[in-house]
């Protein structure tokens, strides 16, 4: 497995600028609207670095070692204020009430625990913070979900953990969070299948 990983971080950014195009919109809703101290859950390789323009300090949590070293090369080019921290989101080592935004963008995909990671979210967020989410979802179609459910296994080990059919909106919407703001759409990369996507944000 820390072969594939490692295989899977070099690549990721090759992999990633295919959709990076229609991604962009979605880094500004998050990312690029988070405030004040915050945190982001599952950094990858940085690409949301560009869009943290309104944040006074930004903690970045990453477990995997080969994105994080590649994160560390990227983040010690800007003079900001970042800090870099090896954890994962199921348990997150800060104290309740910490951060005014916390920003996950195709995250909770690879989570082991996707509820636990979003009451953890929850719990290091201040009182009226933020969060905001860009993530794919489960289809609402029995023949997408369905598809998912076949592809699921191969893409799982494709991508070294990333779940095809996961309902996040779902456990965003029965989490503790109040103001529910979001979109559902249909990215589609440049192949026949597209992928559900949702984008929005959630308040403590």
């Amino acid at each position: 497995m820390s072969i594939s990983k490692w295989l899977f971080a070099q690549w990721y950014d090759v992999l990633n600028s295919i959709v990076e195009p229609k991604v962009i919109p979605y880094r500004h809703l998050t990312a690029g609207k988070s405030h004040g101290k915050t945190l982001e859950v599952g950094g990858g390789t940085g690409a949301n670095l560009p869009y943290f323009q309104k944040t006074s300090s930004l903690t970045i949590v990453e477990p995997d070692v080969h994105m994080r070293n590649k994160l560390s090369q990227r983040v010690n080019h800007l003079n900001k204020d970042i800090s870099i921290v090896k954890s994962f989101g199921e348990t997150l080592p800060f104290e309740d009430n910490s951060f005014d935004s916390v920003v996950t963008t195709l995250v909770l995909c690879m989570v082991h625990d996707v509820e636990k990671v979003i009451l953890e979210i929850y719990r290091v967020l201040k009182p009226g913070g933020i969060f905001f989410f860009y993530e794919h979802t489960v289809a609402e179609s029995f023949y997408g979900k369905l598809l998912q459910q076949l592809l699921d296994p191969i893409w799982i080990f494709a991508t070294t953990g990333c779940h095809l059919k996961r309902d996040i909106l779902g456990a965003i919407k029965v989490s503790p969070f109040t103001k529910l703001e979001y979109d559902t759409f249909n990215l589609n990369v440049g192949i026949p299948i597209t992928i559900p996507n949702i984008v929005g944000s959630v308040a403590k």
